[in-house]
């Protein structure tokens, strides 16, 4: 059954690339859908569903860390370059 899950989801994701509408929500939805893969794949092949809240905390606190050190230098994007890089 978790193929079918998968399977929807991927399906789900690819039609969001053909879909006509706003860049920032289709990129947004796609990366829910990618996250929803995440979460069935760690709990069925990793056996989290089964497992104590200690180990699933544990398991996910890398993820957690990296939102948090791309939430410190995502603004840093929104500036002006200070660099460029010319092709002659």
């Amino acid at each position: 059954m978790t193929w079918v899950w998968l399977l929807v989801l991927t399906a789900l994701a690819l039609g969001l690339g053909y879909a006509p509408m706003n860049e920032r929500l289709k990129a947004l939805l796609r990366v829910c859908t990618i996250l929803a893969k995440i979460l069935v794949i760690a709990a069925v092949f990793m056996h989290l569903r089964y497992e104590r809240l200690n180990l699933i905390l544990i398991t996910f606190a890398p993820l957690i860390l990296a939102v948090i050190l791309f939430s410190f230098t995502f603004p840093e994007t929104f500036g002006s370059a200070t660099h460029l890089i010319r092709v002659r």
